[in-house]
């Protein structure tokens, strides 16, 4: 929508947008915070900060944003690099989606805009899996174009200053916050002013503002109103389902110490992803029966299992986890075939850091030390 189709605004509101405009922009001159991707102004660089920004905190992504760089220095150099090694340095931030869509995005910049980052907002919205934010994210702080930016902290500072009601989710809701974003962008500014309010949400105006220290205070609704506890109305979260998954730890029948790893499909959950053979438990199944069910379903091997050797909860979206390890050792003449995965390898424990494994994998890994060292168990 361009701010000509927007409906006139009241003189009343127009000066609250002055008010929160001019000290929106002095506030975040004065209290912005030194982070690695407010350095530059390079596309490419700014639109890794904000894939890996996505559902993740600052100070966990600044050494992972820092180490990608080093690593992925441009464009060409994402776009060349194997899928195993993008995924491997993405490892630890999960949703691995963000980094299939980044290399995504950078051979299409190289293949349709001979290697050079498009400037036009409609061009970087047309890149895989760049959605309306991260357009407007790159296009205002690297290029200062006037368009606007709505993401989870800046949906509370809007809803709060302006005081609306009702679910930000809704497609109703989310058109006026975007409508009002967009009257908001002060032409030339956009860097600035995105950026702080970002940093307004993050900072000041969290789940838990502080509103003695906002810049904004004297104007906002919420506060006035005394409604800043109860703005955003967020529909209340699904409740969480409890789920059993069990990997099957098949050693090499020579006793040699390797265990199985097998590549995820591409498509889902931890795609291209490494980990030992999984399946989720169904109900009434053991966890060793459910271990011999991995073996076969995976890899079409038939196991036979020892015992639990390690276990670890861990949370995606609205699912508690528990996954187990259960020590199996492959039936005689049974051999891996990539049943349900990509491809299988036999590695040590050793070279199991030069794959990619999703985090619950590789904490299950750094148990399996002390079993592995057990004969009884795999031989």
């Amino acid at each position: 929508m361009s701010t000509s189709s927007l409906p006139p605004v009241s003189s009343e509101a127009l000066a609250a947008h002055r008010f929160f405009v001019s000290r929106l922009l002095d506030w975040y001159g004065a209290k912005k915070r030194d982070l690695p991707w407010r350095r530059t102004r390079d596309p490419y660089a700014i639109l890794v900060s904000e894939m890996m920004l996505q559902q993740t905190q600052v100070a966990t992504v600044i050494p992972f944003f820092e180490r990608w760089m080093r690593r992925f220095p441009t464009l060409a150099s994402l776009a060349e690099a194997p899928l195993d090694d993008v995924l491997k340095h993405w490892q630890g931030l999960g949703y691995y989606a963000r980094a299939r869509n980044l290399q995504n995005a950078a051979r299409r910049i190289v293949e349709r805009h001979d290697g050079v980052f498009p400037t036009m907002f409609t061009d970087v919205l047309a890149l895989p899996g760049i959605g309306r934010y991260t357009a407007g994210a790159v296009c205002s702080i690297a290029f200062d174009s006037d368009v606007p930016i709505v993401d989870a902290n800046v949906v509370r500072v809007l809803c709060r200053y302006f005081g609306i009601r009702g679910d930000p989710k809704t497609p109703g809701v989310q058109r006026r916050l975007w409508e009002l974003a967009e009257e908001l962008v002060p032409a030339g500014r956009a860097s600035a002013f995105n950026q702080g309010m970002m940093e307004l949400g993050a900072l000041v105006c969290d789940a838990k503002p502080t509103c003695g220290v906002c810049p904004v205070r004297p104007e906002c609704r919420a506060y006035r109103n005394g409604t800043v506890d109860t703005l955003p109305e967020f529909a209340p979260r699904p409740a969480f389902t409890k789920q059993t998954d069990v990997s099957a730890i098949i050693g090499h029948p020579s006793g040699d110490g390797r265990l199985l790893l097998v590549r995820r499909p591409v498509g889902g959950l931890w795609a291209g992803l490494y980990e030992f053979p999984r399946v989720t438990a169904i109900p009434e199944e053991s966890l060793t029966d459910a271990a011999v069910r991995a073996g076969r379903e995976v890899v079409g091997m038939a196991t036979s299992p020892a015992e639990v050797v390690a276990s670890v909860r861990h949370g995606v979206t609205t699912r508690k986890i528990t996954l187990y390890a259960v020590a199996c050792r492959p039936q005689a003449g049974a051999e891996p075939t990539a049943v349900g995965c990509d491809s299988w390898v036999w590695v040590t424990l050793e070279e199991i850091e030069r794959y990619a494994l999703a985090s619950p994998q590789v904490r299950l890994a750094s148990q399996l030390t002390g079993a592995v060292q057990q004969p009884s168990l795999f031989g």
